[in-house]
């Protein structure tokens, strides 16, 4: 309800008073005042320059309107005259909502359709890795990706939506002609939904922000031609795609360059492991909540607070969980990795042994056999003989098989920095088992905010211009939208998520928890930096290039370059297959439709 003039229902067009704010928010513009108070917002329409009064905004929460003051706790000024010009707005823009309602409908179900598509396929990158080195099982990863994809889309999405929605295209050329954006943001949710769902039969990792922006792209120049298409802006993003694989990539291998030279070929890799692991939690965690509350989520007031307060309580959550590693979760992985190693290398030495003593029995047999050809050894002595000579080469067995554990192949200096030929201790690789997931959720959370953002931003499009009446969109888009993609992101996830799940997680390279720990760690970086930046970057292209780039330096490990080239081939064609479709189905629109 507008506090001034008793309007309800419609904020965008009525003549009244701007409201105070106590957050010291500025006029948008001659004709739109956009004001906050509490977490509501109320938008103020001033109709042929109708002289309302002043609005003084004060950080003591009290508001002046024409010489007079009201506690900002009444929220209410002097009742204005409602001119019967602003009268007829109002009842315009309620017919106009009376006939959008149906398209609105539409287009949340289809919206629906993309999210779980979404969730099927690009959901899946985040908790692959975790899958594909067996730490976690596959309802684990669902269950984890759902709580965190679902915070991430409610915490984060704002800013990237908010770029997909009014950064891309300039929202003027379509002024006066919401119904034709209205309809270009139908046809965006069914070009991707389409191709979003062919890709993910096809087991093809494709990006949800390709698919966005193409359709975008596709449905503008099919109504207007290059006008009103953001060249600039496009640039940007196009360039975040190609710097966004490379930078995660070199991020990944630095983690892992790290933990390879100060763990894994250390001597004693499970105690170097446990001895580095705290440093790892206090970056980590430092990290990740430092981006979550800088600039964060006004849900949870997180943007009241300054750099130097997000500065120290990320400080504060490194420390704390740093101890906590040190102190509660080293002793713990310990006792039940040595545990866990105890039990498996018994039964594994047991059948190693039996395996070894029967070859070596055989070998020895052949020899035997061999040599009575020729009239040696027979009786006693020849019994004798060869029951120490069966011992002998069971020996002979046991010292190859250790020297064969324990030697690297020679390399270059250059070539061994990069890439060791020692295989991975699973003792320490268990050690990563829990860090893996960590990074997991938060690239999770990372991906909610950024992917599934983009592609409920069609969606946020509508909702506004239908409760505007206006295609310049001034409004926030509301939580409830941001929470409705998450649900449908999360049943497509555990519908159809297994397909794409195994694709980045087994088929692209070998992963374990040490690597996929760097990996997960490389393209949380990387997105959630861009989700601060309100850049929407690809997250499987993040999350590919970290994982080729860590499986050319992992040890005994080699990338399936026919895997990574049809996933290539699937970002390269995801654009323009989805502009196309798009814009066929704005075509429809115009014939049929407009």
């Amino acid at each position: 309800m507008c506090h001034a003039c008793d309007i309800t229902g419609v904020y965008s067009r009525c003549a009244c008073l701007f409201l105070p704010s106590i957050y010291n928010n500025k006029l948008a513009g001659d004709h739109r005042a956009n004001v906050k108070f509490g977490s509501s917002r109320i938008f103020c329409f001033f109709v042929n320059g109708l002289d309302c009064g002043t609005g003084v905004i004060s950080s003591k929460a009290t508001a002046r309107y024409t010489a007079t003051a009201h506690p900002a706790t009444e929220f209410r000024a002097h009742r204005i005259p409602f001119p019967e010009e602003s009268r007829k707005m109002v009842v315009d823009l309620v017919a106009f909502q009376s006939t959008l309602v149906p398209w609105v409908v539409v287009g949340a179900i289809i919206a629906f359709i993309l999210a779980f598509a979404i969730g099927a396929n690009d959901t899946a990158n985040s908790f692959g890795t975790s899958v594909g080195s067996k730490v976690i099982t596959l309802t684990q990863a669902y269950i984890l990706a759902s709580i965190f994809e679902t915070l991430g889309a409610c915490l984060l999405g704002h800013k990237v939506t908010d770029t997909m929605r009014k950064g891309v295209l300039d929202l003027s050329v379509y002024n006066n002609s919401e119904l034709e954006l209205m309809y270009g943001q139908i046809s965006i949710l069914s070009g991707c939904g389409a191709w979003m769902l062919l890709a993910t039969f096809f087991k093809l990792p494709v990006s949800t922000t390709h698919s966005i922006v193409g359709a975008t792209i596709g449905f503008s120049l099919m109504l207007r031609g290059t006008t009103g298409i953001r060249w600039h802006k496009i640039s940007r993003i196009f360039a975040s795609w190609i710097v966004s694989p490379l930078l995660s990539g070199i991020v990944s291998v630095v983690f892992f360059i790290i933990i390879d030279h100060f763990v894994l070929r250390k001597s004693r890799p499970l105690a170097s492991g446990l001895r580095i692991l705290p440093v790892l939690y206090f970056a980590c965690m430092t990290f990740n909540v430092f981006t979550i509350i800088y600039e964060g989520s006004e849900f949870l007031y997180f943007d009241r607070l300054n750099l130097k307060q997000c500065i120290f309580i990320s400080i504060a959550a490194g420390v704390i969980s740093a101890i906590a590693a040190k102190f509660i979760l080293a002793p713990w992985l310990k006792r039940s990795i040595l545990a866990r190693t105890d039990i498996e290398s018994n039964n594994s030495s047991e059948l190693n042994a039996m395996n070894g003593q029967k070859a070596a029995l055989l070998d020895f047999e052949k020899d035997e056999k061999a040599a009575g050809s020729t009239g040696h050894g027979a009786g006693i002595g020849s019994s004798l003989g060869k029951e120490q000579s069966a011992n002998d080469a069971i020996a002979e067995w046991r010292a190859k098989q250790a020297l064969a554990m324990n030697t690297v192949a020679p390399s270059s200096s250059v070539a061994s920095f990069f890439r060791s030929g020692k295989p991975e201790d699973p003792q320490a690789a268990l050690l990563f088992s829990l860090l893996q997931v960590m990074t997991a959720c938060f690239g999770g959370f990372a991906h909610g905010g950024n992917d599934v953002s983009n592609a409920i931003a069609p969606l946020a499009s509508l909702y506004v211009i239908y409760m505007e009446g206006s295609a310049f969109q001034t409004l926030d888009t509301p939580v409830y939208i941001l929470l409705y993609g998450a649900l449908g992101m999360c049943i497509g996830l555990w519908v159809l998520g297994h397909r794409v799940i195994y694709t980045v997680g087994e088929n692209l390279t070998k992963i374990t928890p040490p690597s996929g720990f760097a990996i997960e760690f490389g393209a949380a970086v990387t997105v959630l930096i861009a989700s601060k930046l309100g850049l929407p970057i690809s997250s499987t292209q993040c999350k590919v290039g970290s994982v080729v780039a860590v499986g050319l330096v992992q040890a005994g490990h080699t990338v399936q370059w026919s895997t990574f080239r049809n996933i290539c081939l699937s970002w390269i064609v995801t654009l323009p297959v989805a502009g196309v479709l798009s814009a066929f189905i704005i075509t429809l629109f115009r014939f049929f439709v407009l």
